[in-house]
């Protein structure tokens, strides 16, 4: 089958390329005929620019690379071992960009609503990284959450704080994601680059600071300020992935989190089960709950979505998604726009 797919060729320049797909499915593969996929401007703009190689261990970004890991689609057919879904579902896996994929269905091929905006359940996948600042936080209702990052995965984060009944503060450098923030129902909003995020949250939080902040970025230096937002025996959840070096003085910090018994979380959501157990959550429990919710609108997606592009657009949507954060927040590729696989 002849098929396309995006390949980030060398750092800096990505490709639409055709290519041919041996339709022969392993046991647990589902073939599926891409709608949509969305784009993560951290891990996949890591691979795009290069700062990969930055990494101190894993991926050292070897080139020409796939990239992608949200895709929704409709499932042409199974492989025989494949319990998760069926011939003719709507499914979101986390597949590569391409117009058609063998899904990993062992892992995720999610059957998803029929009716919803694909657009939007395609984001799915990106509120699936989010909760796992939830999932592994102790808030409470009426605790105080502070969301440092407003790309997709930090908006979906504070949303899912909000709904938890936390009274949420965010925080970003571009007034343009605040203004999307707040139009997903997020409206304590701070730019640090213009007022003090430190006399916000302690005017929030009665000069207690608060009970949790989540770094939704991923760079060092915000994560070494950011345990100052946080109260005596509160919370510091990592959810961004620190990729960039950073040369700084560690022991304000560690100091910090040692007088005041601050809890320093990891938050990954692959240190959860896939599927569900009888012990512990688990991923796909997580994406059902997550792809319902975006159906019924309880989560907001409309305003994130920046960008609806064909996959032939894809260096300008990568070069804005690492370049333009002040225009480009949410980029969705529409693989209808470039006809059948």
């Amino acid at each position: 089958m002849n098929c396309k797919r995006l390949m980030v060729v060398e750092p800096g320049r990505i490709e639409l390329q055709d290519f041919e797909l041996d339709e022969h499915l392993a046991p647990n593969q589902a073939l599926v005929q891409a709608e949509y996929s969305v784009v993560s401007g951290g891990t996949e703009g890591a691979g795009y620019t290069g700062l990969v190689k930055e990494m101190p261990f894993g991926d050292k970004g070897q080139y020409p690379r796939e990239t992608g890991y949200g895709h929704l689609g409709k499932v042409l057919d199974i492989g025989s071992d494949v319990t998760m879904c069926r011939v003719g579902d709507r499914v979101l896996s986390f597949s590569r960009h391409a117009s058609v994929v063998k899904a990993d269905a062992a892992r995720m091929a999610l059957p998803v609503s029929r009716e919803a905006e694909g657009e939007h359940l395609v984001l799915t996948r990106m509120a699936g990284v989010s909760i796992s600042a939830l999932r592994s936080s102790a808030v409470q209702p009426g605790d105080t959450v502070v969301v440092i990052g407003m790309g997709l995965v930090g908006n979906f984060a504070a949303q899912l704080f909000q709904l938890a009944g936390a009274k949420v503060l965010v925080a970003d450098l571009q007034n343009s994601r605040l203004k999307s923030a707040a139009a997903c129902g997020l409206e304590r909003g701070v730019n640090p680059a213009t007022d003090s995020l430190q006399e916000a949250v302690m005017e929030l939080t009665n000069g207690k600071g608060a009970d949790t902040v989540v770094e939704a970025i991923g760079v060092s230096a915000v994560i070494n300020d950011a345990v100052n937002l946080v109260k005596t025996g509160g919370e510091l959840i990592l959810l961004g992935s620190p990729r960039a070096s950073c040369n700084t003085d560690i022991t304000p910090f560690l100091l910090k989190v040692h007088l005041e018994a601050i809890k320093v979380i990891g938050s990954l959501e692959w240190r959860w089960p896939a599927h569900p157990t009888e012990r512990a959550r688990d991923i796909e429990t997580n994406y059902r709950l997550i792809a319902d919710w975006i159906a019924e609108e309880r989560l907001i997606v409309k305003p994130l979505i920046s960008h609806l592009a064909s996959p032939a657009e894809c260096q300008e949507i990568y070069d804005g998604v690492t370049g333009s954060q002040e225009s480009f927040l949410g980029a969705v590729f529409d693989w209808s726009l470039i006809g059948a696989p």
